[in-house]
C-alpha cells in the first residue's frame, strides 16, 4: 500500500515538499462496477425504483442492479476495471426502458447523463 503524504497543517501553514512524494500513485479505486445517473448539470437524479441491466457484447445477461435514491447502481458481480465492453440498459420499476448505453472496456464506473 502506498504511503500518503501528510496534509498541510492549517495552524502553521507548513507544507510538505512535493519532490519527496513524487512516486506515490493513487490507490483509491472502485472494486465493483458502478453506474451513476445524473442530469446535464452533474446532479444525480432521485432514482428510487429504477434498475439497470448489464449484458456482454454477445448479448448474454450479466446482472441487474437497482438504483438507490442518490442515482447510483452497483454491480456486485463485475470487477473493475472491466475487461470487456458491456451494454447498459436503465428501466423504471414498471419495466419502461429509459436509456441504452455502450460501456467500454477498462472502466470502473460509468455516468449516464440525461
Amino acid at each position: 500500500m502506498a504511503i500518503r503524504p501528510p496534509q498541510t497543517l492549517k495552524s502553521t501553514g507548513r507544507k510538505v515538499p512535493v519532490t519527496k512524494y513524487r512516486n506515490v500513485s493513487p490507490t483509491q479505486t472502485l472494486r465493483r462496477f458502478t453506474v451513476i445517473w445524473a442530469n446535464t448539470n452533474g446532479v444525480p437524479f432521485n432514482t428510487t425504483g429504477f434498475f439497470a441491466t448489464l449484458r456482454r457484447a454477445d448479448g448474454s445477461f450479466v446482472q441487474a442492479a437497482g438504483f438507490d435514491s442518490f442515482g447510483t447502481a452497483r454491480f456486485s458481480r463485475v470487477r473493475t476495471p472491466t475487461n470487456q465492453p458491456y451494454t447498459l440498459r436503465t428501466f423504471r420499476d414498471d419495466g419502461t426502458l429509459f436509456r441504452i448505453r455502450s460501456v467500454p472496456a477498462g472502466v470502473s464506473s460509468y455516468v449516464v447523463i440525461g
